[in-house]
């Protein structure tokens, strides 16, 4: 028996539907490779001409932003790319927009993808052991940047692949879960999880279960510094490091480099105010020390610190003012502001080079405490 017309035009119909999607997508990628490489094109000229283009310098503050950075901000601003109200349309935005100003793709010996079975969740993750390790390296676990509600494994791969390279360690990339459907201070317990995780299972992966350091970028800062508290709270070995990089640690937002940096420098005012509605349930909670870890009470007995905040970022006062705090309370802590650079520098490196510098000095470091 043939098909009957009506049935004949609905496959049709469906046939075009999925070819119209497929083509759409196509158009949409080529969009977003040009937009790419013409932003790649941008940033690769000569500073002078940047700044030409992009307004002359800019000082605030007694901070004289990095051409680079200037020239991208100015192109962000021609391009309004803006952050996405939705969560799973910001979630896809992060990956999109990072993957034109990421580092390139650094050699790893090995790389493969767990899951790391703890009391509360499953947790991904993925292992990084470059070309430049050791035989039996430190490993660093890494928990990425997003305000708690956006990031991934993958928005911050090509980041976290040079850190594990120019520093010369394996790292274990962590997937915390992500409000708004896992609220505060869930973020925090996963990390304190998953570093407990690596120290019992170190060996396992081939690394030295005696230097097992943690970090992260901003949120992935905030939380590596929540789960050092917790294991000193818990009878827990402390991480042999704390490595943060422009760490959220204060989110009453009272310091002054919010006023001074919440308008025009990537993080904004209203940005952070989303962040924090989508991952803590009230105002007064913002005060706990597990959502807010300048607020713990105790600082004393800490890993070895690394504290690195930006000069034209909200969150740089309260970078400066943890890591003063470490250092009022006995723990050894290396700080430095990166004076001419934004937040989100630790992911720009690829067409910054003043954020390839800062990453290298970043690793330097972490490779000085770990494998020293």
């Amino acid at each position: 028996m043939g098909m009957s017309p009506r049935v004949g035009s609905n496959g049709c119909m469906i046939a075009f539907m999925g070819f119209r999607r497929e083509m759409v997508g196509r158009a949409a990628d080529l969009v977003r490779r040009s937009r790419d490489v013409a932003l790649q094109c941008w940033l690769g000229m000569p500073p002078r001409v940047l700044r030409r283009f992009s307004g002359g310098k800019t000082v605030v503050d007694g901070q004289e932003l990095d051409a680079h950075v200037q020239a991208l901000l100015f192109a962000m601003r021609v391009a309004r790319i803006r952050d996405p109200d939705g969560v799973e349309a910001a979630r896809r935005a992060m990956e999109e927009n990072l993957r034109a100003i990421a580092p390139r793709r650094a050699a790893m010996r090995e790389m493969r993808d767990l899951t790391l079975t703890t009391p509360a969740a499953s947790l991904r993750a993925r292992l990084y052991v470059p070309t430049t390790a050791p035989s039996t390296p430190p490993l660093l676990v890494f928990f990425h940047g997003g305000g708690f509600v956006v990031g991934s494994i993958a928005s911050h791969e090509p980041a976290v692949r040079e850190l594990a390279s120019l520093a010369r360690v394996a790292a274990l990339s962590v997937e915390y879960r992500l409000a708004p459907e896992h609220k505060a201070p869930t973020a925090a317990l996963d990390a304190c999880d998953a570093y407990r995780w690596a120290r019992e299972h170190a060996r396992e992966l081939g690394c030295d279960d005696r230097r097992v350091g943690v970090g992260g970028d901003s949120a992935g800062g905030n939380v590596s510094a929540v789960l050092c508290h917790l294991c000193r709270e818990r009878g827990l070995q402390q991480p042999d490091l704390q490595l943060l990089i422009y760490p959220g640690t204060d989110f009453t937002c009272s310091m002054r480099s919010h006023e001074v940096f919440g308008s025009g420098f990537v993080l904004e005012a209203d940005r952070i105010e989303w962040y924090m509605r989508h991952y803590v349930s009230n105002m007064a909670r913002r005060r706990e020390p597990t959502v807010s870890p300048l607020f713990w009470p105790r600082f004393d007995d800490l890993a070895p610190a690394v504290v690195v905040t930006a000069g034209f970022d909200p969150l740089r006062d309260e970078g400066a003012a943890y890591a003063e705090r470490l250092r009022e309370a006995g723990v050894a802590v290396v700080y430095r502001c990166e004076r001419s650079l934004i937040h989100g520098f630790f992911n720009m490196s690829g067409v910054i080079p003043a954020a390839r510098d800062a990453n290298q000095r970043i690793a330097a470091e972490v490779r000085g405490v770990l494998a020293g």
